[in-house]
Order: structure tokens, then C-alpha cells, then sequence
């Protein structure tokens, strides 16, 4: 669930900043600063000149941990399962009989 989480949070945040950069407007990429424009908000107000503030927060360092685990899991599993079928190579293992 946090996965799913984080990854519509970056999602959201990519779709925001391409929006912004299609009329011009680049966001900070860290402090604080005003965007030269009016914005309108979800309550229907125009806000002239935001003032947006950009910071690498918790959900950031969540994100990059949840990639670090899933990362770390799929190489352990490539790793055990080469180690599992490093005897059944080529040809003789369809021949092979456990019994």
C-alpha cells in the first residue's frame, strides 16, 4: 500500500511540474519562491503570485527506501534462485530423474 502511495505521489508531482513548465513557470527545486503567475485553486480563488516552497520531506526518503527494498529483494531472489538451478543446465537436466 505505501508503494502505491509513493508511487502516485511522484506521479502527481511529475504531472504538476509538466504543467507548470508548459506555460513557463518553473518551480523551485529547493527554498522558497514566488511563482509569477495567478493561479487558480481548488476553491476557485485566484491567487496572484504564490509563494511555493520546495524541501525534501519524508515522503521523498520513504520513496527512495521502498525502491532500496524492492531493489535488494530482487537481487536476493536472482542470487538463490541461480544458486537452486546451477545444476540443471543445458540439455541432460529435461532427462534428469530425482528418484
Amino acid at each position: 500500500m505505501i508503494e502505491l502511495y509513493l508511487s502516485f505521489l511522484l506521479m502527481y508531482h511529475g504531472a504538476l511540474t509538466m504543467l507548470l513548465g508548459a506555460y513557463g513557470i518553473l518551480p523551485p527545486y529547493s527554498g522558497t519562491s514566488h511563482l509569477l503567475a495567478n493561479v487558480v485553486g481548488l476553491d476557485l480563488n485566484s491567487h496572484p503570485n504564490p509563494l511555493v516552497t520546495a524541501s525534501f520531506s519524508l515522503p521523498f526518503y520513504l520513496g527512495f527506501l521502498s525502491i532500496g527494498l524492492i531493489t535488494t529483494s530482487l537481487i536476493v531472489n536472482n542470487i538463490v534462485g541461480k544458486r537452486e538451478k546451477r545444476d540443471q543446465r543445458g540439455v541432460a537436466a529435461i532427462f534428469t530423474n530425482d528418484t
